[in-house]
């Protein structure tokens, strides 16, 4: 019985000819059928057990790339921090393997500067190679076809070349010498179909290209089930998400719960995800990253640990995670530690309840377990410690494990196995380079969860498509910019050589050849093969590839896809009513309703952002920022003003300082309020940022006592930080009054400071007051109120902004009535009676809407909500939508009446 070898160009085409069932058989032998790179590995195996000869240790791409750093991380010595090892050591190992693949020899040519640098790191890669019983994959490869040559091995009958676009000297090296040794060689073809109906798509963009592919596949699926589709692209991992989504969406709706998150899909994709994109493993790198590290990182990180799952009780304390993540995010600095986070747990646990003891926990395990391994161990030795530490950690989880994430485990318990053979090469490392080596293994280890079957729908690659055909095929992502793919040869090879040699990727002639080999397979591919185009992305217009050229555009009509919100959006257009609901419960007697000044604020501006955030207690999360963020900042002026009016308490005491005794002044009530900030945020800011700091309060004060200097009228500072209350509606509302100001004649000054640019008193005259906290002071607390005015402490153009019942108060400030007050119309508002009055009653509508639970989503300019906490919850998308369907069914009924639209 003849033996028969077939040798194909990818993983998948060997997999596909293993599983086809040969027609009219009941019983066959399964096809024998590997990669060039599979059969020579099983040769490399049988030489070693059976003698035929002492072949070296073959370096996997990572033990290879490893060595390379190494080998020139020691030629550049102390440079070598300048650059990119890895990136030159993954150059170095391309140009290696072309060297072998290709037989390209360097020094043979004129050299450049990096091919010199190249030439002598060979040396010593081969020179430790040969010591240390290594070889690369490629040299590997070109001592079994030598063994082939030399009469060794059992060889096929006959071996099957199939999948090839073409051969590269390697593989022709490898035909040649089993030719040689009497086995039949032959070179098939794909089954070619050369009544191929072809015809190109133009889309709108990449957004539409996608749509029409899920829109065909959905419709050939649904004319033949039995159907077996393909879909390419040549940038594959550009498109894979938004096409996934669609695919998911369009060919499974009922599949969108996550419970059925891995459930079988009629499509399958051929790239897979690295390892350490997984989110449980995610968890674990980031686990030892975090813990094995004592310096200070973004809160983002250790956020993300918190809410993640995959370590400890992450189903039964989430809400708990997420109330500490909440107090770190206040509590806590922007670089901040692990410990930190353990600290403040415990001192919230000192007074209440704890949040999420088992994961504290979990983490001061964590800690333990990094902190008591040596210095330095070798890569096998760290795998033992970083097992023990996330089993500390409560790794993987309370809950059950899918069956991907299962898969994904043993993946990454294989990758610890294998990460003692680094041993030799990495030598021993401190805890911080073997996380990140270990993470390095994790990146470039691809996972893909097992499937069963065979998919309908197989979306591929151009080099992964090889062989394979379909009934129907798609092929996407066809502009010049990508296809044909633009050359990128190797920088540490001389460019003749490789052009000479016609080795991958060496200039666009070869691109050129290598895509027309590929577009012709694929046209070939199926009895139907389509191919589309985008034309443009976003501002930029993008071009179709030349390829395309000659091929008849398609004429059939692009369908729609039928998403899962297009089902309900159809399904329910009779059964449900939109209702217009903006009236919330009214305030209940004896309810509290917190918010103070700024519940009036925001109703003023939207009532439902005032319901939500005040009334049901909707809020941000905080957003940590490096440094100090604008409102710690004003909070630092507003105590350093506070602290230094509590020293001077008067005109006459400003005016009797000396220049120096006025910086004193400055300077201590500055070192005042950066000691209280401190103490009561309890951080210490770093030395030379409250050095800057406090630089920038004192310039800030003193550019603000010039314009409190320029006052005509003496003055005594009688409260700062004045708290009040006053119930409006039956609503109380608390306050804070930065400052009180008396007059000689016993008048006040109320006075709010301000530390933004962006300053509004117009609004008070306006029927919704915006800024109500002076306007509720003049007009509900104090009648001896002379003038409300904000203090514009800025370093550019620092002044008094209000309004005033008389001119001359305050430099800067108007008097009611006076020509140049651009706030009130004298006509309306005559006097300072008047304006009060007008705050009154319009202080009382706006707390009246409060109590009846007036709560529409509202609102005079959209840019008034730029600081609403709660933005999300008026969905201001949805009601844009709906203002633009009632404009046109306005303009459809307008146009259907004749009436003339302007």
């Amino acid at each position: 019985m003849s033996v028969s070898l077939t040798l194909c160009a990818t993983t998948r085409l060997a997999q596909t000819l293993r599983g086809e069932v040969p027609a009219g058989q009941r019983v066959w032998l399964t096809r024998q059928a590997l990669t060039l790179g599979q059969w020579l590995a099983g040769l490399a195996e049988e030489a070693q057990l059976s003698g035929v000869a002492e072949l070296p240790a073959v370096l996997d791409p990572f033990a290879e790339r490893l060595l390379w750093e190494k080998v020139i991380a020691g030629a550049l010595t102390e440079a070598a921090p300048l650059f990119d090892i890895q990136g030159m050591a993954a150059s170095a190992a391309e140009a290696q393997a072309l060297c072998r693949v290709w037989k390209l020899h360097p020094g043979a040519a004129q050299l450049s500067d990096e091919a010199r640098l190249f030439l002598g790191w060979q040396a010593d890669f081969d020179k430790r190679c040969r010591a240390s019983g290594w070889v690369d994959a490629a040299g590997l490869h070109r001592q079994l076809i030598a063994l082939i040559e030399a009469g060794h091995f059992a060889l096929p009958d006959s071996v099957v070349f199939a999948g090839f676009d073409r051969f590269t000297p390697l593989e022709s090296d490898l035909m040649a010498a089993l030719s040689g040794r009497g086995v039949q060689v032959e070179v098939v073809s794909p089954a070619f179909h050369a009544a191929s109906r072809k015809s190109v798509l133009a889309c709108a963009d990449l957004d539409a290209e996608c749509a029409a592919v899920v829109a065909w596949a959905r419709q050939r699926l649904a004319d033949d089930p039995a159907a077996r589709l393909g879909i390419v692209a040549p940038d594959l991992a550009g498109v894979r998400d938004r096409l996934e989504f669609l695919l998911d969406d369009t060919l499974h709706p009922a599949l969108i719960r996550p419970d059925a998150a891995e459930q079988p899909r009629c499509f399958n994709f051929s790239l897979g995800r690295a390892l350490a994109d997984l989110p449980l493993i995610r968890s674990a790198l980031e686990l030892l990253a975090l813990g094995g590290s004592r310096a200070k990182v973004e809160q983002s990180r250790l956020s993300a640990l918190l809410l993640a799952g995959g370590w400890s009780a992450a189903e039964a304390e989430a809400d708990g995670r997420a109330r500490l993540d909440a107090a770190m995010r206040r509590d806590l600095p922007y670089f901040t530690t692990l410990s930190a986070v353990l600290r403040l747990a415990e001192r919230l646990a000192a007074a209440a309840p704890p949040l999420c003891p088992h994961s504290v926990a979990a983490l001061a395990a964590l800690l333990e377990t990094m902190d008591g391994a040596p210095r330095k161990l070798p890569p096998g030795r760290w795998a033992a410690v970083f097992r023990a530490a996330l089993g500390a950690a409560g790794w993987p989880g309370d809950r059950p494990l899918s069956s991907h994430e299962f898969q994904a485990r043993r993946a990454f318990g294989e990758v610890f196995d294998g990460f003692g053979r680094f041993d030799a090469l990495l030598g021993p490392l401190n805890l911080a380079e073997a996380v990140r080596r270990l993470s390095q293994l994790c990146r470039q280890r691809l996972f893909q969860p097992e499937t069963r079957g065979q998919p309908a729908i197989q979306v591929l690659g151009v080099l992964e498509s090889a062989g394979l055909h379909f009934d129907g095929l798609w092929v996407m992502g066809l502009n010049d910019d990508l296809w044909p793919p633009p050359p990128r040869p190797n920088p540490l090879l001389p460019a003749e050589l490789l052009r000479a040699a016609g080795a991958s990727h060496a200039s666009a002639e070869v691109e050129l050849d290598f895509a027309r080999r590929v577009h012709e397979r694929l046209s070939q591919a199926a009895p139907e093969v389509r191919f589309s185009h985008a034309c443009a992305d976003g501002n930029r217009v993008l071009r179709p590839s030349p390829l395309l050229n000659g091929l008849p555009a398609s004429t059939e009509p692009v369908s729609a896809i039928v998403t899962v919100a297009r089902q309900f959006a159809e399904q329910s257009a009779g059964a449900i009513e939109l209702v217009d609901d903006a009236a919330a419960p009214p305030v209940a007697a004896g309810e509290k309703v917190s918010g103070g000044s700024w519940l009036l604020r925001a109703q003023a501006i939207c009532p439902a952002w005032a319901y939500f955030q005040f009334r049901l207690g909707g809020e941000a999360m905080d957003e940590p920022v490096e440094g100090l963020d604008p409102a710690a900042r004003g909070t630092l002026v507003h105590e350093a003003l506070e602290a230094l009016w509590s020293e001077l308490r008067s005109s006459e005491a400003l005016a009797a300082l000396s220049d120096s005794g006025r910086q004193q002044a400055i300077g201590e009530a500055v070192a005042k309020a950066l000691q209280n900030f401190e103490l009561d945020r309890r951080i210490t800011l770093p030395a030379r940022f409250r050095e800057l700091e406090a630089a920038r309060l004192h310039k800030l004060l003193d550019l603000w006592l010039t314009v409190e200097d320029k006052r005509g009228l003496p003055f005594e500072v009688i409260a700062c930080e004045q708290p009040a209350e006053v119930e409006i509606e039956g609503i109380k509302v608390k306050m804070v009054v930065d400052r009180i100001d008396r007059l000689a004649d016993g008048r006040q000054v109320i006075i709010d400071y301000k530390t933004g640019a962006g300053i509004d008193t117009r609004n008070w005259a306006e029927q919704r007051i915006t800024e109500p906290q002076l306007p509720i002071y003049a007009a509900l607390v104090n009648d001896e109120v002379a003038a409300v005015v904000f203090a514009k402490v800025l370093l550019d153009k620092p002044a008094f902004a209000g309004v005033a019942d008389e001119k001359d108060i305050l430099p800067g400030v108007h008097g009611v009535g006076d020509d140049k007050q651009k706030i009130f119309d004298p006509a309306e508002f005559p006097d300072w009676v008047a304006v009060v009055t007008h705050w009154r009653e319009r202080l009382h509508a706006v707390a009246s809407e409060v109590k009846a639970g007036v709560a529409s989503v509202t609102f005079a300019d959209e840019k008034g909500l730029q600081y609403c906490e709660v933005l999300p919850l008026l969905r201001l998308p949805e009601r844009r939508r709906l203002l633009a369907a009632a404009a046109e069914q306005v303009a459809g009924a307008e146009a259907g009446s004749g009436a003339i639209v302007h």
